[in-house]
């Protein structure tokens, strides 16, 4: 991989973190969620007139990711509901290069190596670090980890949508402008069914934090998207959760969430895991 690309992913994973944060620092986080969606269409629709209309074949994998990314807001949402920020984001992040993993073992006949074994028994090693707590935490923290690793099935299934969307559609920043506009229409739907018109209040009120996180994550996706484009997959994913040693850290000593440097050592587990398994497949 280029040493730009290197930069700009890494560049991603910070402003993804941070997005994450500000939903999770939100008073309802679904209502975030959908104002920091609606702010990313407005500002995708806005480049309509500027990129290039994608072409025919990606838009099954457009209309697809618009569907996965819905339900991945849904289930994170609920995921920082119920748990703390240093510990739904890792799990949900770095559980998804694994699925991907094994989707390919399974579904594709890849063979999973020896140092995929290592990678996939450091992920489940952070996992439980991070399920394993004082016994008062036990139901809450089953939640919070069944939401997250629900999560992170949703992250597995739009990267590979969208790694491959990307490269269909003849022009990678068509296809993330169109996919912005697209990806606001379902959970605002989902949120005002749930929550009634009432969260419009809220939404334009929290319109500057809407605006900087969706800055952040529309900014964050497009590089990732691109950077899928040019270079190995698995390996773009691997290095863009990253991230969640920035969660762990973000959560530690902004949030001051209890078991921090536990949290922070999982982290750095599981991400080492993850860019072990991406050195192996690219």
């Amino acid at each position: 991989m280029e040493t730009g690309i290197l930069f700009v992913v890494l560049l991603a994973a910070f402003f993804h973190a941070t997005w994450n944060a500000v939903v999770k620092s939100s008073g309802d986080h679904l209502v975030s969620i959908a104002g920091l969606q609606l702010a990313c269409g407005i500002i995708a629709a806005c480049l309509i007139p500027f990129v290039e209309f994608p072409e025919k074949e990606s838009w099954p994998y457009l209309f697809a990711s618009a569907l996965l990314h819905s339900a991945y807001y849904i289930a994170l949402s609920e995921a920082y509901r119920s748990g703390d920020f240093s510990q739904a984001y890792p799990v949900a992040r770095g559980t998804a290069p694994i699925i991907v993993a094994l989707w390919g073992v399974f579904f594709l006949n890849e063979v999973l190596t020896t140092s995929g074994m290592v990678a996939l028994a450091g992920v489940i090693t952070g996992i439980m670090i991070f399920a394993t707590r004082r016994l008062g935490q036990v139901m809450k923290d089953k939640r919070a980890m069944l939401s997250a690793l629900i999560t992170s099935v949703f992250i597995a299934a739009y990267t590979l949508v969208d790694g491959i969307g990307g490269r269909l559609s003849g022009g990678v920043s068509g296809y993330v402008v169109w996919l912005a506009v697209f990806d606001m229409i379902p959970i605002l739907i989902y949120t005002f069914a749930v929550r009634s018109m009432g969260v419009i209040v809220p939404i334009v009120k929290d319109w500057k934090r809407n605006l900087v996180g969706a800055v952040m994550a529309f900014g964050s996706y497009w590089i990732v998207v691109w950077a899928m484009s040019q270079a190995s997959i698995p390996l773009v994913s691997a290095l863009r959760e990253t991230s969640i040693i920035i969660a762990a850290l973000i959560g530690a000593f902004y949030f001051k969430e209890p078991s921090g440097k536990r949290r922070i050592v999982a982290s750095i587990i599981i991400c080492c895991a993850i860019v072990l398994l991406a050195i192996e497949n690219h």
